[in-house]
């Protein structure tokens, strides 16, 4: 070996040593990631209790919407069921021939709107075996979100980081963002919308971490933010998976990954926790829908449950 390479040998062993040195005599522990201060949730944050559990009568229910007059629509596959809030019952029945549910919304009329990858299934409010298939967004397209008022049916193309606006007989009325504006950031099939019916929507802009509050003609109104591993932000890649709205207007956002459900004020202000990620086993994020008496509905799996506010919960 020669002077140099020798030298080059000790530079290298040298470097390596002083790069150990740290971890010499230390546990086998400093090596492992802990995760749990992420799950664990103060008490005092959480102001809702389960209230109702029941087990859903569809096979595999992946998709869940509310209207206005208390009736709550599960679709799954190419198949869909509706009952009320109140009763556990199944109401009406429902299945279409196009590509299985990716998402699901109520009219304030009743009328049923399911995102199918690529395209929009109408379902009619009093006969649900009347089912109208609208005109396909492109092999392309993979609607992860969808939202309807009175005249409006909001369509979220994860796909084509894309919100479609459309009547509600299928008429394209336009597109978000406008040309020349920056896309949504959506690096998954995680791509929510929500409405009151109040000619205003809220959308995720996921990758962000970011929600939007837009009119009805596009008009952007207002934005937050709110990124963060512990309690008070939205973790992961690509949060929130699902949006809701209370009656006041406040944002029930439903994470995936480190699962959580919890509400949010219109600029963004934590609220409180519904539910943490010890009682949602899993990293998958849960749809979640509120009806008219605050109630939130959280598809869990095979079950349906439904959360209350605690009466003598106080924020903190």
């Amino acid at each position: 070996m020669t002077r140099g390479r020798y030298g080059l040998y000790i530079s290298k062993m040298l470097l390596l040593m002083a790069l150990c040195a740290p971890f010499v005599g230390c546990d086998e522990d400093v090596f492992v990631y802990d995760t749990s201060k992420l799950y664990a949730v103060d008490p005092a944050l959480i102001a809702y209790r389960e209230t109702d559990s029941w087990p859903v009568a569809l096979p595999a229910p992946a998709y869940l919407g509310i209207g206005t007059n208390g009736c709550l629509v599960m679709v799954g596959g190419q198949q869909g069921i509706v009952c009320s809030t109140h009763q556990r019952q199944t109401q009406k029945t429902f299945s279409w021939q196009a590509p299985a549910a990716t998402a699901v919304a109520v009219a304030p009329d009743g009328r049923i709107f399911v995102g199918a990858s690529n395209c929009i299934v109408s379902v009619s409010a009093s006969t649900p075996n009347v089912v109208n298939v609208w005109t396909s967004l492109g092999e392309n397209a993979r609607i992860a979100g969808i939202a309807a008022d009175a005249n409006n049916v909001w369509a979220c193309d994860a796909a084509q980081r894309t919100v479609w606006r459309f009547d509600t007989d299928g008429r394209l009325l336009g597109q978000l963002p406008a040309p020349r504006q920056a896309a949504f950031v959506v690096p998954s099939p995680s791509f929510p919308v929500a409405t009151r019916g109040d000619g205003f929507f809220w959308v995720a802009n996921p990758g962000r971490h970011e929600l939007r509050l837009y009119a009805t003609d596009g008009a952007l109104r207002s934005a937050w933010s709110c990124q963060g591993m512990m309690t008070p932000g939205l973790s992961g890649c690509c949060n929130p998976a699902y949006v809701a709205l209370l009656p006041d207007g406040n944002l029930v956002t439903s994470e995936k990954k480190l699962p959580r459900i919890k509400i949010y004020g219109t600029n963004g202000t934590f609220r409180c926790v519904v539910a943490p990620p010890s009682s949602l086993p899993g990293g998958e994020g849960r749809p979640v829908a509120v009806d008219a008496d605050g109630r939130i509905f959280v598809l869990d799996g095979l079950r349906m449950r439904v959360f209350e506010k605690k009466q003598e919960w106080k924020s903190p």
